[in-house]
């Protein structure tokens, strides 16, 4: 039986929560601004998101840290514990985030490295290996791209590689002779297999979690390199 995705529960139960809560007030039942309340406390809804998806890619924990602190940030301006004006902060943090950025544009990038790392904001990076002994690796993309290459490189057994993208997307090759399984997290975003599973049933397996806001995941298999 397939399990539904965390964070589709997660937004679920929030949503009919405000729904009971909408009902019992207009039967009188309970006595509660729900207009006040979901101003006030909106924001937990962007860190829960944040939380669920450093859950489901620990790995690629920049882009949940980031949600995460975000959500936490807004929580603190509508709870009225710190007063400030967010656009007087906007041109500063600005500056971080393109310096961020610039830093964050490194990465693996040895042609026979077991792992593939990337992780780039406004940029886009692309990443190679042939290793034959790939492990997997951590991709996180935040309006920006990343292709990864992963056409002459080979599996003992299996892999995996953890995906976050916002505002973004990410690009992966794999040889013809892999197993590919995508799992995750799609909010206003997805995830596209354009493979052709292997007829082996024993092929080496590529395991993919994503978590995919407002961007998306496009995977297919192509020949190496070498045949081509």
């Amino acid at each position: 039986m397939n399990r539904r995705p965390a964070a589709q529960a997660f937004l679920g139960v929030v949503i009919v929560l405000i729904g009971v809560l909408a009902l019992l007030s207009q039967l009188d039942v309970v006595t509660i601004d729900l207009g006040d309340l979901i101003s006030t406390w909106w924001p937990l809804v962007i860190v829960g998101i944040g939380l669920v998806a450093l859950v489901t890619v620990p790995r690629a924990w920049v882009g949940p840290t980031i949600i995460i602190a975000v959500g936490a940030f807004l929580l603190l301006m509508t709870t009225d514990v710190v007063d400030v004006d967010f656009w007087q902060l906007a041109w500063p943090v600005a500056i971080i985030l393109v310096g961020v950025a610039l830093l964050t544009r490194l990465g693996t990038q040895e042609d026979h490295a077991d792992t593939v790392n990337s992780t780039v904001m406004w940029w886009g990076s692309q990443r190679r290996t042939r290793s034959q002994t790939f492990r997997g690796g951590s991709l996180t993309a935040i309006m920006g791209g990343i292709d990864v290459d992963l056409r002459d490189a080979a599996i003992v057994s299996d892999a995996e590689i953890s995906v976050f993208v916002m505002w973004g997307g990410v690009d992966i090759t794999v040889p013809p002779t892999w197993r590919v399984r995508l799992s995750g997290l799609p909010l206003l975003g997805g995830w596209d297999d354009k493979t052709t599973p292997p007829v082996d049933p024993h092929a080496p397996e590529l395991r993919i979690h994503i978590t995919s806001v407002m961007g998306g995941v496009d995977v297919e298999n192509k020949l190496p390199r070498s045949l081509v």
